[in-house]
């Protein structure tokens, strides 16, 4: 038992003192990260800056722009928009190639020039402001992620404007369209949350394994260096009489207090670094949340079939214009049909069957053809339920309240107990779980964001409790630091006579050999 003690002690210690300061950063980042997202442009902010399209000029439809372009790859995604004054057909490949083709002419756009990406840049932002400076990227910066994870690559054109938010512009060699933009504001708000916060400078984001491996390591020992405080705190509990509120054995005031708070809030530490290890999803223990590739097949009836797209694009867009500032068109294909998709942003939006069969927009998908859709997934197993929600439940939920209702849930009786979620407003089904994956929700969310339905919505109950827990869990990390500080000067302390006495033999030697 003393030999326990003995390793658990050093297996804390010697951890605290080599992660003491990265948990000093973790939760004070974390106050920021509780109103902070790392800044990526959202659909939805893309949508609004984008000019209500003129598809009159769209004289090409898909599959004459593709064959006139040569391009035979089969597409996962495709979009109808503008760049500049033409209409312009924006893909992206199965190899994770975004395009751009001329819906006039079904010209190939070459990789933009810095003539054509500074004047995508201004009309991007309405034609009031100007670069002021202006580089080309080669390599991904520091925020340039969330674009990457998109599929768009450097080389990119990146632009500082003259405007009073210091917005920088990432404008698409590939394609023509700005696919990053963020200010002096959101910058800053990074460096104090999200990117210390994920250990996330561009040196780790260029290199992707090496920052998936550093976070899955440093969080697995610090999960060992709660667990072991946490038995150190029982093990050192004392109280020395009953009236007496104090029970700790320690004298000295740093470790007092480390105790203290370790005891308190050492078990909240322990599942933010646990949570936070398994948002990694390390050793691939949970599933994804999306359809797998054979299924995804059956959704949409068979790899994206251009031919399919028979009403000319000017006609769906006189249709959507009726009830929409149509910004951009998408493609879509479900159970072998083909649809059309009108944005104006992610909240309004129509859709329309583009096998120039009805000329009748409508916003919503019937929810029991997808019923059966799902039971095809699921050959000779039964429905427990088919519910179309109008308001969020425990997995398909938003803080901000900005994901699309209404959805449809639909639970099937298989082994992994699945569920599917299917926006009714896009046909897609935009979450699937399992009992793993639902585990891991509330393993990673539940435990790292506390966000539980009962206190998640009630703000500021939800801000008060988050800041209590982490200035605790603060409180004990920087008593760590302290100590870690003190251990660190008595080590150099002791070592100095140590130096100075070899100092003195060593020119007593000198003398001698003299």
């Amino acid at each position: 038992m003393k030999n326990i003690t003995k390793y658990t002690l050093l297996l804390h210690r010697y951890l605290g003192f080599a992660l003491s300061l990265l948990f000093v950063i973790w939760f004070l980042s974390g106050f920021a990260m509780m109103y902070v997202k790392y800044p990526t442009m959202r659909q939805n902010e893309r949508l609004q800056n984008l000019p209500v399209v003129d598809l009159s000029h769209a004289n090409l439809s898909l599959k004459e722009s593709l064959a006139k372009s040569s391009i035979t790859d089969t597409l996962r995604a495709v979009r109808l928009g503008m760049l500049l004054d033409r209409p312009v057909y924006r893909v992206t490949t199965i190899q994770n190639k975004n395009l751009a083709i001329y819906a006039d002419n079904g010209e190939l756009l070459t990789p933009t020039d810095t003539i054509l990406a500074q004047k995508l840049a201004i009309t991007f932002l309405k034609n009031r402001y100007l670069p002021k400076k202006y580089e080309t990227l080669t390599e991904i910066d520091q925020w340039m992620a969330g674009a990457r994870s998109m599929g768009y690559q450097p080389p990119v054109h990146r632009f500082k404007m003259n405007d009073p938010e210091e917005t920088y512009l990432y404008v698409s060699t590939q394609t023509g369209e700005v696919v990053q933009m963020v200010n002096v504001k959101q910058r800053f708000l990074a460096w104090l949350g999200p990117i210390p916060h994920w250990i996330y400078p561009t040196v780790l984001l260029r290199n992707r394994p090496l920052w998936n491996d550093m976070i899955i390591w440093t969080s697995s020992l610090g999960t060992l260096m709660c667990i072991a405080g946490i038995a150190m705190g029982f093990i050192r509990y004392k109280r020395k009489d009953k009236d007496s509120l104090a029970f700790s054995p320690y004298k000295k005031k740093w470790f007092r207090w480390h105790h203290y708070t370790g005891f308190v809030f050492g078990i909240f530490a322990f599942t933010w670094v646990f949570s936070g290890l398994l948002s990694m999803t390390p050793w691939d223990w949970a599933p994804f949340t999306r359809l797998n590739p054979d299924e995804n097949r059956q959704w949409t009836g068979g790899v994206f079939n251009p031919d399919l797209f028979k009403l000319p694009p000017s006609k769906a867009s006189a249709v959507f214009r009726n009830n929409l500032a149509l910004k951009e068109i998408h493609y879509t294909q479900l159970q072998g049909k083909p649809y059309y998709q009108g944005y104006q942003d992610e909240q309004h939006t129509q859709l329309l069957l583009a096998d120039n069969s009805s000329n009748n927009a409508f916003e919503l998908f019937p929810s029991k053809p997808f019923v059966q859709t799902v039971k095809a997934l699921n050959p000779a197993v039964n429905v427990l339920e088919a519910v179309v929600l109008s308001d969020y439940d425990d997995y398909y939920y938003s803080k901000n309240r900005d994901k699309r209702l209404p959805v449809l849930r639909v639970k099937m009786d298989t082994p992994e107990k699945t569920w599917y979620y299917i926006d009714l407003k896009t046909g897609q089904v935009v979450l699937k779980h399992e009992k793993k994956s639902r585990l891991e929700r509330w393993l990673y969310h539940g435990l790292h964001s506390l966000d539980f339905s009962f206190i998640f919505y009630k703000r500021p109950l939800w801000d008060i409790i988050v800041i209590i827990l982490m200035l605790g869990g603060l409180a004990a990390s920087s008593t760590g630091l302290v100590l870690t500080w003190k251990w660190l000067r008595r080590k150099v302390k002791n070592k100095k006579p140590v130096l100075k006495r070899q100092a003195v033999v060593e020119d007593r030697l000198k003398d001698g050999v003299q």
